[in-house]
């Protein structure tokens, strides 16, 4: 069988991916290591990692785990992720628990996505307890949406999603969240998003362009206008959502001791300082109303 070079594809996902295979994250380093060998994923660590790389491990790292958090206190069985990229959340979440997990992303990249997956699972002999379904999804379109929605069974729906408001202007931002008002209100559940981002342009510019790969992921953020794309502040985050429909029922804390990257920092930093670094990102639950 013909294996794919992932690394031709999704740039973004693929530098995501690696930072996160520094982390306890499920699943990351199994991925990395079908797209990197071990001797080179670990020369190409060696050579990116800058102060830089590491603080933005950590700030995803922990964008990952508020989201983890969050589901855990809903404790769904209807989960739909949007924009998973090359996340295995919903790989974790179908092995060990009775949901329905269906993973979305554009068709390229869901079809990239569900190569890899299919990968670790005869890789590593994986069994079920729930469902797990990798499909392609365009989260502005309705009719494609409420086509997916579909697929589960009676009952509340969990939306999750990471890195992906960041990606839309206003208007698509109003426009995503009008189908999942729509879809929660008459479903009932929850939205889950780790992307409430206040704009910090300066944390975008700490590149000097000694590091290639920092290089090339600032010069990303600017043209998809990542920093334009954030909210002015949490107060302004509070009010569009509300003027979208929703409130939010719960924020997630962050919890510096359970980030496995900390291990990479010299031991004086303080949880206050982590916290500060972080302090651009939170993730919040969102119901409608």
């Amino acid at each position: 069988m013909t294996t794919r070079d992932f690394r031709s594809i999704s740039p973004s996902a693929v530098t995501l991916l690696m930072m996160k295979s520094l982390t306890d994250i499920p699943f990351a380093k199994d991925a990395a290591s079908l797209i990197w060998n071990e001797e080179e994923r670990e020369r190409i660590l060696q050579e990116r990692r800058s102060n830089t790389f590491i603080l933005r491990t950590l700030h995803f790292e922990n964008r990952y785990k508020t989201v983890d958090q969050l589901l855990e206190t809903v404790n769904p069985s209807n989960i739909l992720e949007l924009s998973s990229g090359f996340s295995c959340r919903g790989l974790a979440f179908a092995r060990y628990r009775p949901v329905v997990y269906i993973d979305t992303d554009l068709p390229e990249s869901s079809a990239n996505k569900k190569e890899l997956v299919n990968r670790l699972i005869e890789a590593q002999a994986i069994a079920f307890k729930g469902e797990l379904h990798i499909l392609p999804l365009n989260a502005l379109d309705e009719e494609q949406f409420r086509a997916i929605m579909e697929i589960f069974p009676p009952g509340p729906v969990t939306i999750v999603n990471e890195g992906l408001l960041v990606y839309l202007d206003e208007q698509e931002k109003r426009k995503l969240c009008g189908i999942i008002h729509r879809v929660l209100h008459e479903r009932g559940g929850c939205w889950i998003t780790g992307d409430v981002y206040i704009r910090d342009p300066k944390r975008e510019s700490i590149t000097d362009g000694s590091d290639l790969l920092e290089e090339r992921w600032s010069a990303f953020l600017r043209e998809h206008k990542v920093e334009e794309n954030k909210f002015a502040t949490y107060e302004e985050a509070s009010n569009f959502f509300a003027s979208c429909g929703f409130r939010v029922s719960r924020k997630a804390e962050v919890k510096v001791k359970e980030l496995s990257a900390m291990r990479f920092l010299p031991e004086t930093v303080t949880e206050e300082t982590v916290k500060h670094w972080v302090r651009n990102q939170q993730t919040w639950m969102l119901e409608a109303v």
